[in-house]
């Protein structure tokens, strides 16, 4: 039958526990310097695509699948457009950088907002 809402969540919590820390640690860019993002992204999206990773393994409530998978759809887009930035690092294309760290930026509230409603623990998942 699966999990219960409070399972799950707990299971999501002590994942979070686990990359919470780390993210932490990381000192949040000054978005005008590119170099400053590039070298965040670097150290945040290993522990962002393991966290995501980790958490996706989870088997999840029945009742919340939809709604997972809106906020996993959003969680992937996100990752992307840090994908994106470091792409275009590599090619030194530093206003690509800026607008994909822009992008990431500015969706974190949407995904916040399904996550909450949901029950997803907040920060840093």
């Amino acid at each position: 039958a699966g999990p219960t809402r409070a399972e799950y969540f707990a299971r999501v919590a002590s994942i979070c526990r686990v990359y919470g820390p780390k993210l932490d640690r990381i000192r949040p860019p000054d978005a005008s310097g590119a170099g400053d993002v590039v070298a965040a992204i670097r150290l945040a999206l290993p522990l962002i695509q393991a966290q995501e990773r980790d958490v996706k393994a989870l088997e999840a409530p029945g009742e919340l699948r939809p709604k997972l998978a809106r906020w996993f759809e959003l969680q992937d887009r996100r990752i992307a457009m840090l994908e994106n930035a470091l792409a275009a690092a590599r090619r030194q294309d530093y206003l690509a950088v800026g607008v994909a760290y822009t992008d990431f930026t500015l969706s974190g509230p949407e995904t916040a907002r399904l996550g909450e409603e949901i029950g997803v623990p907040h920060p840093p998942c």
